[in-house]
């Protein structure tokens, strides 16, 4: 777009995701120049990346540009959940056998096991909460949200910070 080189370069940003003083999603066709201007995509952006992506395509076509779908695209690759990505601890009976800690489930719902938290108590750089636990665990994420297993990993995690 050589006209853009004319315009003055000015930004404003809240996180990662560029900010603008229009309420909502800005999505703007040019039929001359048959182009879309899209912005402001706030955090929902990700959940409706699919649906602008199809508004834009109508637009695109509703200024005049003929799209044509290329025949050889990829299959978009598969991103297993972190639990399906690779065996989990409490699956895994060498690594059970060698510490029992990986065998003994402390939230049921995620099944995490206390040799799981353990190695997140002695990482690296451990979790300073609660809510790092939980995302690096998935510990308390399950369907009852630590009503079963709350007790025991307060417990652990007062421990640990001992």
């Amino acid at each position: 777009m050589p006209r853009l080189l004319e315009e003055e370069v000015t930004a404003t940003y809240s996180g990662l995701r560029a900010a603008i003083d229009h309420g909502d999603y800005l999505i703007a066709p040019d039929p001359r120049q048959h182009y879309v201007l899209v912005g402001g995509i706030h955090s929902t952006g990700l959940t409706s990346g699919m649906a602008v992506a199809e508004y834009v395509r109508d637009q695109l076509e509703s200024v005049g540009l003929n799209l044509v779908a290329k025949a050889d695209v990829p299959p978009p690759p598969r991103m297993p959940n972190i639990g399906e990505a690779f065996t989990r601890p409490y699956q895994d009976a060498e690594k059970i056998s060698a510490d029992p800690a990986y065998g003994k489930i402390v939230c049921f719902c995620e099944r995490v096991t206390h040799g799981e938290l353990r190695d997140a108590f002695n990482s690296v750089i451990p979790p300073a909460g609660l809510g790092g636990l939980r995302r690096r665990t998935r510990v308390m994420n399950g369907r009852c949200q630590g009503f079963f297993c709350g007790a025991e990993v307060q417990t652990m995690l007062g421990e640990a910070r001992r």
